[in-house]
């Protein structure tokens, strides 16, 4: 028995090599089925966690956070494998605990740094291949939208030339259909070609070549109504209103009004109102008397001295009305009262005089016979420089008339009849050559008709042509809309007074020439005048409608009534009847023209 035990050690010894082989074998099949799984469930894990990661967050970031979930299954992961090799262990001899158990402690010593190294690489590779997908989208988005921005501009482009195609091509054809229509209007209208389809008769009544719309009318009466009266005053007095010296004295003794009426139709246009100019008058006359007759400063210093004055009034009153808000009626009914006062001040009461000879031949003196007189037959002798400044008149008159016929017409905007036309150039032209003929067989020009031409001409041309004529008439019309299109409404107010005040400096000089006397009740009322004269002449209450040769019509119906009943021999209280009438039917007739214009827009 003991030879046999002995015998059977060694065999034992022989196997114990052997065993630890197929168990080293078997173990390691193990390990690398463990092993698989391993990676499978890294790779699970690695997905799970690139679907969960931020896109803002860095590459650094990501893998720090794939490695930590990893490396905190790694105990789990081994007590599993573990677990089976326990399981496997247990069928095997007991010969074998010792060796599989160590084995078990090799394999999971190998086995520990080669799970770290799969689970990072595929990691990585996961993070990699997400920038690329995200970088590899912003480059096609960004392509893309470029793509969209540049088919956006080409197709901007496209349109935009083709628009300017179209206007061209409007523009070019607009004058041919306007004139084929124009034809077929005018063929259709004398009967001489058929109305075009599908158009509706009208049992209307055609107009008259010489109807008046009511623009017209408003626009034209106020010549008209001048010309009745003059006709109804001249017979009234047997024609002596018509006389040379008569109608040189209308000019002369009604020329400061018609320059006050200048300045007053612009501030009238504007929505404003002026009611000071009568006393600012006054107080740059007896300004004006002071220097020239006390201090005796020359007539060429003293003059533009006395309307840096009037300017320095108006601008006084324009600064309450334009930057500080009060109504103009307000601020100029306190100036009326403040420069009456003053001019009392300055003369201290009492009239000056006499003025220097240039200043009276400026009120009332006339141009010399520089070329001598013409025979007229009948009427004897007349001025030759008199008509010659007559006939350049009428020519003005023809030329500027035709000319903006001319310009109507070329911008397709209706035009009056020619023999209305010729009327309306006509009519003026003939009156205008009487009143030249009448003063040249008088004294010839008065030198205060010169002034007052050079003023309309010039206050005609700044409210037709300038910019600052234009924005007074946008200011009238609608203040808010001005301000709204950029119209500087303070400044043009603030100036409008100022030059009110230049203007009733000139007016105040040519008055104390006329007198020779600088007095304080000089100017009394004459803002009444001017104000009338203004709305006699077609301008609007509300403003925004007015123009300068208007308001000197309306000055000179106001003249020619003061002198028609001058002649007829009326009392004073009869005369201010008279003009009140005519200054209420004047504003009665804008108001009826206005709710006529209005009744037919609807």
């Amino acid at each position: 028995m003991a030879t046999t035990d002995s015998s059977s050690k060694p065999d034992i010894e022989t196997k114990e090599p052997q065993e630890p082989k197929d168990s080293a074998t078997g173990t390691t099949k193990d390990a690398e089925v463990t092993k698989d799984a391993e990676v499978t469930e890294d790779a699970a894990v690695a997905k799970d966690a690139a679907v969960a990661k931020d896109a803002a967050v860095t590459e650094d970031a990501e893998v720090a956070k794939t490695e930590e979930p990893a490396k905190v299954e790694e105990p789990a992961k081994v007590e599993e494998t573990a677990a089976v090799e326990e399981t496997k262990a247990q069928d095997a001899p007991k010969t074998e605990g010792t060796t599989a158990d160590e084995a078990k402690v090799e394999a999971a010593a190998v086995e520990t740094p080669a799970v770290e190294t799969p689970a990072a690489e595929v990691t990585e590779t996961k993070a990699a291949e997400t920038k690329a997908a995200e970088t590899e989208a912003a480059e096609t988005e960004a392509a893309e939208t470029e793509a969209a921005e540049t088919e956006t501009a080409e197709t901007k482009a496209a349109e935009t030339k083709a628009a300017e195609t179209e206007v061209v091509a409007t523009t070019v054809a607009e004058p041919a259909v306007a004139d084929v229509k124009a034809e077929n209007a005018a063929k259709v209208a004398e009967g001489t070609a058929p109305a075009p389809a599908g158009a509706t008769k009208t049992t209307e009544k055609p107009k008259s070549r010489f109807s008046f719309s009511v623009g017209n009318l408003r626009e034209n009466g106020i010549y008209i109504a001048f010309a009745a009266i003059v006709l109804l005053f001249a017979v009234l007095t047997d024609f002596r209103l018509l006389q040379p010296q008569n109608l040189s004295n209308v000019i002369i003794q009604n020329s400061y009004i018609l320059i006050l009426a200048i300045g007053m139709i612009l501030i009238i246009i504007a929505g404003h109102i002026d009611l000071s100019v009568g006393s600012v008058l006054a107080a740059t006359g007896a300004f004006a008397a002071v220097l020239m007759v006390n201090h005796d400063v020359h007539w060429a210093i003293a003059i533009p001295l006395t309307l840096v004055m009037g300017a320095l009034i108006g601008a006084w009153q324009g600064y309450w009305v334009a930057y500080f808000g009060i109504p103009a009626f307000i601020v100029t009914l306190a100036g009326m009262l403040l420069f009456r006062a003053a001019t009392m001040m300055i003369l201290g009461n009492q009239g000056i005089g006499p003025f220097p000879d240039t200043v009276r031949s400026m009120a009332n003196g006339f141009t010399p016979g520089w070329l001598g007189n013409v025979a007229l037959g009948a009427l004897g002798g007349a001025d030759l420089v008199t008509l010659l400044v007559g006939l350049a008149l009428v020519v003005a008159i023809i030329w500027t008339q035709w000319r903006a016929r001319s310009a109507r017409a070329g911008f397709g905007q209706a035009v009056e009849p020619i023999s209305l036309f010729l009327l309306k150039v006509i009519a003026p032209s003939v009156v205008l050559m009487f009143v030249i003929v009448q003063l040249a067989r008088f004294k010839n020009l008065p030198w205060v008709l010169l002034l007052l031409g050079a003023l309309v001409v010039i206050y005609t041309l700044i409210t037709n042509r300038a910019v600052f004529g234009r924005h007074i008439y946008a200011i009238g019309g609608n203040v808010n809309a001005a301000m709204l299109s950029g119209v500087k409404v303070k400044q043009v107010t603030f100036w409008l007074f100022v030059n009110m005040g230049v203007l009733s400096a000139v007016a105040g000089i040519i008055f104390a020439g006329r007198l020779n006397l600088a007095g304080p009740t000089a100017g009394n009322s004459f803002e009444l005048d001017a104000i009338a004269a203004a709305f006699i002449g077609g301008a609007a209450v509300q403003g925004g409608v007015g123009k300068v040769v208007g308001a000197i019509t309306g000055g000179l119906i106001m003249a020619v009534i003061n002198n028609g009943m001058s002649l007829l021999g009326a009392p004073s209280e009869q005369v201010m009847l008279v003009k009140g009438l005519v200054l209420l039917l004047a504003v009665a007739f804008d108001v009826w023209t206005k709710r006529r214009a209005g009744a037919g827009g609807r």
